[in-house]
């Protein structure tokens, strides 16, 4: 058995949605270091992400701007993907929106822009995508599609958080859906060789940073300890676990939605 055969995601074709920073980085900066060419979207400018991650290797890296809750972006970025690689071997659904409101105030306009982005855009782009990776995918290496959701869609918040967690945790069940349907190796006719995930990710520098939870020390404080490991999560624990999922390593799991959060689940204080 070769383990680095096992793990290896090199000449990859991988998207990662929301690509620019936070998790979405993260990731891209992993497959980019394990030689795969990699594609990030976003609402923005994202060239410079793409030549400083470039810069790491020895993959290559390519931005591309599209707004994810317009169905005209979704398909033109299929459509760039298709016309550029011709396959895609792995797809990452991880762009998200949040918003905090209190029950009574809670805009309803914002509540289904977090929906949109959050829930409708996974669906529509990875329908829109599902041609290129039936064709990357085969018995031999599997093509790979994985969710970003969070341990907001698994526990019950006790914030104000009424729409990010809810999208969250219907996108763990579409993944399951997806699995169950799309993914079928054989057996029924339109069997596929694709498998799909979820990774819900705990506490890990992005979201917290835009909340500056993380710049204060007593917040920061309390955050790690509601883990079990003690720390914030970091780009490795990300970008191994979607390296996992896509490589050979991961290619008999399917449906799962596979917790990164440093036991913030399993720890005393899961709902807070």
């Amino acid at each position: 058995m070769d383990l680095q055969k096992l793990f290896d995601v090199h000449d990859k074709v991988v998207c990662v949605t929301g690509g620019g920073s936070g998790i979405g980085r993260m990731i891209a900066g992993g497959f980019v270091a394990g030689g795969a060419q990699v594609t990030i979207a976003s609402r923005r400018d994202l060239s410079g992400v793409a030549e400083e991650l470039n810069e790491e290797g020895p993959g290559r890296c390519t931005g591309l701007r599209a707004d994810l809750s317009q169905d005209e972006d979704i398909a033109a970025l299929a459509q760039t993907l298709q016309e550029r690689e011709g396959k895609l071997d792995v797809l990452v659904n991880n762009a998200g929106l949040t918003a905090m409101h209190e029950f009574e105030e809670f805009p309803m306009d914002v509540w289904q822009d977090v929906l949109a982005v959050n829930l409708r855009a996974p669906f529509a782009l990875t329908r829109a995508c599902l041609p290129l990776l039936t064709a990357a995918g085969s018995a031999r290496s599997h093509a790979s599609v994985i969710n970003i959701t969070s341990i907001d869609g698994i526990r019950i918040p006790q914030d104000d958080d009424w729409a990010y967690g809810l999208g969250k945790a219907a996108l763990n069940h579409l993944t399951k859906k997806m699995a169950s349907v799309l993914g079928n190796r054989g057996g029924r006719e339109g069997g596929r060789n694709i498998t799909f995930n979820a990774i819900a990710p705990g506490p890990f520098p992005g979201m917290l940073d835009q909340y500056g939870w993380l710049a204060d020390e007593q917040i920061r404080a309390s955050i790690v300890g509601y883990t079990v490991v003690g720390r914030i999560g970091e780009p490795e624990d990300m970008a191994a676990a979607c390296i996992y999922l896509a490589s050979r390593a991961g290619a008999f799991i399917t449906g799962a939605v596979i917790p990164v959060d440093g036991g913030f689940l399993v720890g005393p204080d899961a709902n807070v």
